[in-house]
């Protein structure tokens, strides 16, 4: 009887001890994101997280460690909304290219409603250029991006597959000589691109407010469903 209330103890311990690690990492990509990591202290984490410094480094020894765990878990986020539009008997059942212009609307849709995230973003990847985070310290952050960008992948070969999709034929040299690989690349590096940049400073001068932010990620949708067609 005392070993199952010694369990119970412990159980709850460790509950509370997730519960505290979630609250700091969901903390700190509020202020990574509307700040960026370079700009925010492990004193300004553990003030608005409401515990000690000395707990935070209980939890989390240097402020990349933390970093990386909140790009994972921003990651997951977005991994999440994908999954739940996109798992649907009725997504399964378009084209190729149908499934691609569903993702890529999803996206235009992020940028409105997920500013955070991309802001977020372009602040880590310019902190881990920095401090020279090693590709093994960045493995399972990786890992998460991928179970996003094998929705996008699949719906390209799904589209060359199925006659939707083709760039193989292209009048474009280049664009013909592409593999799924390298388009998939390119396309989201440029939407990732386009997205930051009016995420962080897309209204700085007058001719940024010249042209809509949704209406410049539609424009560039558009130019890239107009290539895979061709």
């Amino acid at each position: 009887m005392s070993g199952q209330v010694v369990q119970v103890k412990s159980e709850t311990r460790q509950e509370k001890k997730d519960g505290r690690i979630q609250s700091i990492i969901e903390c700190s990509y509020g202020l990574f994101s509307e700040s960026g990591i370079e700009n925010i202290s492990m004193n300004d984490i553990a003030a608005k997280s409401k515990i000690g410094v000395a707990s935070l480094y209980r939890y989390f020894q240097t402020k990349e460690e933390l970093a990386i765990e909140v790009a994972i878990y921003a990651w997951n986020l977005e991994t999440q909304v994908f999954n739940e539009v996109f798992t649907s008997d009725e997504y399964k059942n378009l084209t190729g290219f149908e499934q691609l212009k569903d993702l890529l609307e999803v996206f235009s849709e992020a940028l409105v409603t997920q500013r955070s995230f991309f802001s977020f973003v372009y602040y880590f990847d310019s902190f881990i250029k920095k401090e020279k985070v090693s590709s093994e310290k960045l493995a399972q952050y990786e890992k998460t991006i991928l179970g996003t960008n094998s929705i996008v992948v699949q719906a390209l070969e799904k589209g060359i597959s199925d006659g939707s999709i083709s760039f193989s034929g292209s009048q474009n040299e280049l664009l013909a000589k592409a593999s799924v690989q390298e388009m998939f690349i390119t396309m989201m590096h440029s939407l990732f691109c386009l997205a930051q940049k009016l995420s962080i400073s897309g209204d700085l001068l007058a001719m940024d407010k010249s042209v809509e932010a949704r209406k410049q990620i539609e424009i560039l949708i558009n130019i890239l469903l107009v290539a895979l067609r061709n």
